[in-house]
Order: C-alpha cells, then sequence, then structure tokens
C-alpha cells in the first residue's frame, strides 16, 4: 500500500524497480514481462493522483519510512 492505495503486486514491482533508477524497458527486461511496464507505472500514477513517476517514488519512500 503507497499512500494508502492498493497497488498490485506488479504495480508495486514496477515502482520498486523505477525508484531504483530502472527505465521502463529495463523493468520490463527484469521481471520477464511481455507488456510494457510502461503501462504498469501510467497506472501507478493514475492511482495515486500524481502527474508524474518522480512524486509516485516520494509516495512509495515516505510510505516504507513510516512502517
Amino acid at each position: 500500500m503507497v499512500s494508502g492505495v492498493v497497488l498490485s503486486p506488479r504495480e508495486y514491482e514496477c515502482l520498486e524497480w523505477s525508484a531504483r533508477g530502472k527505465s521502463a524497458g529495463e523493468i520490463g527486461t527484469i521481471l520477464g514481462i511481455s507488456e510494457p511496464a510502461g503501462f504498469h507505472l501510467d497506472k501507478i500514477r493514475a492511482k495515486l493522483g500524481v502527474s508524474s513517476l518522480r512524486q509516485a517514488i516520494v509516495l512509495l519512500t515516505e510510505a516504507k519510512s513510516r512502517k
């Protein structure tokens, strides 16, 4: 859960890898997924109500620090 929003396991994985500096293409390769990781990253931004991936990563970092 990030900022009160439930992400799917795949979305959470994609956001974690993005926070580590990986591009959508690299994430797709790492996870072995055929659908573009950018699709998951777009869904994450929409669910969290943010306009950038950087904002989503900030929310992820804040959520992790609260645990």
